[in-house]
C-alpha cells in the first residue's frame, strides 16, 4: 500500500526544466507587448527605436546597434523569424531566450543542486530575463564553469569565448580561469579556445563592418552613471570623476579577486561582482550573472532578499520617476541598497575562512 502511494522524487534535470519553463512563461506574458500593464523590455524597445530593425537590416553590419556580436545576431534572428511585427519578433526573440533559460536552470543544478534550479525563479530572472541578453551570457558562463569542473578545459573555453561575444564583460573572467594553470602551452592552448568560440559570431561583424568595433567603444565610453551608487557622490549623472572613482574601485576589487587564495567559484564571484560594485553602469538584468555563485554559495542566502528585491524594484518604480537618473529618486534609492547588499555578500565571501565551492566535483583542473 506504501509502495503505491510513495512518489518518486523527480531527477534534476526535470525539476531544472520545469522551472526554467515556469520563469520563462512568467517573464514572457509580463514583457509581451500585447498584454495591458506590462513591463518594459529593452528588446521591444529596440522595435520602436529601430527603424533598421524594423526593415530587417542586420544589426551592427548595416546599422549600429550598441551590443555584442551574439547580441546583432539574436536581434537578427528575432526578425527574420518572427517577420515584420512587433509581436512575431517578440514571440521569436522570447523562443530563443528559451534556450537560455533552460540552459541556466540546467547549469545551477549542476552547480547547486537541486535548490539551483529553483534560482531561476528569482525576481532578476522573472523581471529581466526576456528583457536583454543577460540571460545568454548567464548560460554561457554557468555552462563553461560545469565544463571546467567536470574536466572539459577545451569546451569550458569555447563556451566563454561565446560568452564574450554576448557581454565583453565576460574578459575580466578569463584570468581567473587561466590561473588554474600556469604552463605556458597549456595557458596559450586556453586562450586560442576562448578565441575560437568568440569568431564564429565575431568575425562576420568584424570582416564586413570594421568600423563597428571603434564605435561600440565610443558610444560606451560616453555613457553616463546608470545605477552606479557613485551617483550619490555628485549628484551629476554624467560626472567624469564619479566614473574614474568607480573604475577605481572595480580595478581594484577585481585585483583582490584575482590574488585571492580561494578556489575558483569564489574568485569568479569576487571578480564578477567586485566590476558590478564599481563600475559606471550597473543596470538591473546585470544581476542575472551572479545567479550561478549565490545559488551555489548558501553564506550569501541572507543577503539575497535585500539585493533581489532592491534590484526588482528599480524597473518598477522607473517610469513613475521624473528623473530616475538622480539621487534620492526611488530607482537609485534602491540602486543604493542593491549595492550594499552586494559589498556584504562580496566581504562574506573574501573573508571566508572556509572554502565555497560548487557542487561539481571536478575531475581534473588541467
Amino acid at each position: 500500500m506504501f509502495s503505491l502511494l510513495s512518489v518518486k522524487k523527480p531527477s534534476p534535470t526535470k525539476v531544472a526544466v520545469a522551472t526554467a519553463l515556469v520563469a520563462w512563461a512568467v517573464s514572457f506574458y509580463i514583457h509581451h507587448p500585447n498584454v495591458e500593464g506590462n513591463i518594459y523590455s529593452d528588446v521591444v524597445s529596440f522595435w520602436w527605436r529601430e527603424n533598421s530593425l524594423r526593415e530587417g537590416l542586420i544589426p551592427c553590419i548595416q546599422y549600429f546597434f550598441e551590443y555584442p556580436p551574439s547580441a546583432c545576431w539574436i536581434v537578427y534572428a528575432s526578425r527574420l523569424l518572427g517577420g515584420e511585427t512587433l509581436l512575431g519578433y517578440y514571440v521569436a526573440f522570447s523562443w530563443l531566450s528559451l534556450a537560455a533559460f533552460l540552459a541556466v536552470s540546467w547549469s545551477l543544478t549542476r552547480l547547486a543542486g537541486y535548490a539551483g534550479a529553483f534560482f531561476v525563479l528569482m525576481p532578476s530572472m522573472l523581471l529581466y530575463g526576456v528583457y536583454n541578453f543577460d540571460h545568454f551570457f548567464t548560460a554561457f558562463m554557468a555552462a563553461a564553469f560545469v565544463a571546467y569542473l567536470n574536466g572539459k578545459r577545451r569546451t569550458a573555453y569555447l563556451l566563454l569565448g561565446a560568452g564574450f561575444s554576448v557581454k565583453l564583460f565576460t574578459l575580466i573572467l578569463l584570468p581567473v580561469f587561466l590561473a588554474q594553470n600556469r604552463e605556458k602551452r597549456i595557458i596559450a592552448e586556453n586562450i586560442i579556445f576562448f578565441i575560437a568560440g568568440a569568431l564564429p559570431s565575431s568575425l562576420p561583424i568584424l570582416v564586413l563592418n570594421p568600423g563597428w568595433a571603434p564605435e561600440l567603444i565610443v558610444f560606451l565610453a560616453s555613457w553616463g552613471l546608470e545605477n552606479s551608487w557613485t551617483v550619490w557622490l555628485s549628484n551629476d549623472p554624467f560626472s567624469q570623476s564619479a566614473k574614474l572613482l568607480g573604475y577605481l574601485i572595480a580595478g581594484l576589487l577585481i585585483i583582490r579577486g584575482y590574488v585571492s587564495s580561494h578556489p575558483i567559484p569564489m574568485k569568479g564571484f569576487l571578480v564578477i561582482s567586485g566590476f558590478l560594485l564599481g563600475s559606471p553602469i550597473f543596470t538591473p538584468q546585470m544581476a542575472i550573472w551572479l545567479l550561478p555563485f549565490t545559488a551555489a554559495m548558501k553564506p550569501l542566502w541572507p543577503w539575497i532578499p535585500l539585493f533581489e528585491s532592491s534590484n526588482a524594484a528599480i524597473i518598477l518604480t522607473w517610469f513613475n520617476t521624473d528623473t530616475p537618473t538622480l539621487p534620492w529618486t526611488p530607482p537609485q534609492t534602491m540602486a543604493l541598497l542593491r549595492a550594499f547588499a552586494l559589498a556584504a555578500m562580496w566581504i562574506t565571501v573574501y573573508r571566508a575562512q572556509t572554502p565555497i565551492n560548487f557542487r561539481t566535483t571536478a575531475v581534473k583542473q588541467a
